[in-house]
């Protein structure tokens, strides 16, 4: 006669200490194999319905490989099995499981709420701030995206999410299709306030041309130039908090929102309570994540945010590549500038001449010599890899050699900015910095030889574009 194994209600203190102690390996492996997000996706895949390996390998953005050894892995623990070559089905075993972690993790939720109510109704002379908070609403999207590293948050951001979404585009693929990395301004804080609608329109074609819908929600404020949200700006705030908030519900996508850690993109991958869940440059720099309230965004004229869903449109990459070069060109000559208090294209370089040569130190200073010559420094590094990669994978195509050329120009550019940015380093770097007559002619001459290679880069650029055949 089979020996009946209790269930956890009959189950003693000592009885459940035997079985702990006798079983300590046992139950690691299927604590490991729950451990994983990614598992625990699939497990939530499966406890639907049966899926194709297709199916999972889409929705998790994952290599096939590890795929495979997170299948395996839930296969051995007998927590899914295999229905059909290549289709995978939740067992009762592993039905149990997650059903069983489900309701623990519920409790204690119900538990945490039922503990603030408690302190709350105790300390009734806290702020109703507090006491308005007693639900905890929580929400994080599966495909968790990361800010990627790179000196651009809208790149940084974007190039963030499409790996989330399953398409290995880097940073510097990213960069280079969307043409950010071939702007020349006489600034670097090369942003959403500064850039014109044209050149944004264009950076939104390059966007786009991985296959993905940018939907973009945009509205002026009410208060422009003035960094911290004010008055009606911060029903503004709550309106677009809302908003993505549904979205997340809705479409189970991150988001990018302009405004995290001053003007700048970020990556939203959920929310909590009235804060949003993001990634941002903290995560690059290897710093812990905090959540923004809704209300405390940085901006200085306008909110923005969108989200991606798919294009029914068929994408070829290489229309694509050479559309690219078109935008660069475009985006190097200063093309798509409107404003007026900002010089594009080479002349850029020669009000940045300017500065250093009649300008006090002060002005060297507050012009952003040394965020600068790091911003520029860094495009130059991305454009040379970007013309690069397709100069290899258009090798046998008569653009390859021109491609070659222009990555070549933007290289040697960079190495030039390298020597720039020693002699004027970050602002963080340089308090002390000794702004002398003759490192004001060094960096001139370097400036000089920097806008003769990206004149240089542009003659390339347009050789490739026009042996680029249809």
């Amino acid at each position: 006669m089979e020996k009946t194994i209790k269930s956890e209600e009959d189950l003693s203190i000592d009885e459940i200490s035997t079985i702990l102690s006798k079983s300590f390996e046992e139950i690691t492996d299927l604590l490991k194999a729950i451990a994983s997000p990614k598992r625990l996706s699939i497990l939530n895949f499966l406890l639907q319905k049966p899926r194709n390996f297709s199916f999972l390998l889409n929705n998790l953005a994952i290599k096939r490989t590890t795929l495979v050894h997170h299948l395996d892995f839930l296969m051995d623990m007998n927590l899914i099995e295999r229905e059909d070559w290549g289709r995978y089905k939740i067992t009762v075993r592993g039905f149990k499981i997650i059903t069983a972690i489900t309701k623990t993790y519920q409790n204690l939720i119900i538990e945490r709420q039922k503990e603030q109510k408690q302190i709350l109704d105790k300390y009734n002379q806290w702020p109703q701030f507090y006491k308005e908070s007693r639900v905890f609403n929580e929400r994080i999207v599966n495909n968790y995206a990361h800010y990627q590293g790179g000196w651009n948050c809208y790149v940084s951001s974007v190039s963030g999410i499409l790996a989330s979404l399953g398409d290995d585009h880097d940073y510097i693929y990213v960069s280079g299709r969307s043409g950010y990395c071939f702007i020349v301004l006489d600034t670097h804080l090369v942003t959403a306030s500064i850039l014109s609608k044209s050149a944004w329109d264009e950076i939104y074609k390059g966007t786009e041309s991985f296959g993905w819908k940018m939907n973009i929600w945009k509205k002026k404020r009410q208060y422009s130039g003035v960094w911290q949200l004010e008055n009606e700006d911060y029903d503004v705030g709550l309106n677009i908090f809302n908003q993505i908030c549904k979205i997340i519900d809705d479409y189970n996508t991150p988001v990018v929102l302009l405004g995290v850690h001053g003007n700048g993109f970020a990556i939203v991958n959920g929310y909590q309570n009235d804060s949003y869940l993001v990634s941002t440059y903290y995560h690059i720099e290897g710093r812990k994540e905090i959540p923004i309230r809704f209300d405390q965004l940085h901006l200085i004229n306008k909110f923005i945010y969108f989200y991606f869903t798919k294009e029914k449109k068929t994408i070829i990459p290489e229309v694509e590549d050479k559309k690219s070069i078109k935008r660069a060109i475009e985006f190097a000559r200063g093309d798509f500038f409107s404003q007026s208090e900002f010089t594009s294209g080479p002349e850029a370089y020669d009000k940045w001449i300017h500065v250093l040569e009649s300008g006090k130190k002060d002005q060297i200073i507050n012009f952003g010599n040394g965020n600068l010559g790091q911003f520029y420094f860094d495009s130059k590094y991305i454009a040379s890899e970007y013309l690069e990669r397709l100069s290899r994978i258009y090798l046998d195509k008569p653009q390859s050699k021109f491609l070659k050329n222009a990555s070549q120009s933007y290289r040697n550019a960079k190495m030039k900015l390298d020597h720039f940015t020693v002699m004027f380093p970050h602002p963080q770097q340089q308090q002390n910095i000794n702004i002398t007559l003759e490192k004001r002619k060094k960096g001139i001459t370097i400036l000089n030889k920097v806008k003769s290679f990206e004149i240089e880069a542009i003659e390339g650029l347009k050789q490739a574009y026009e042996k680029w055949k249809s």
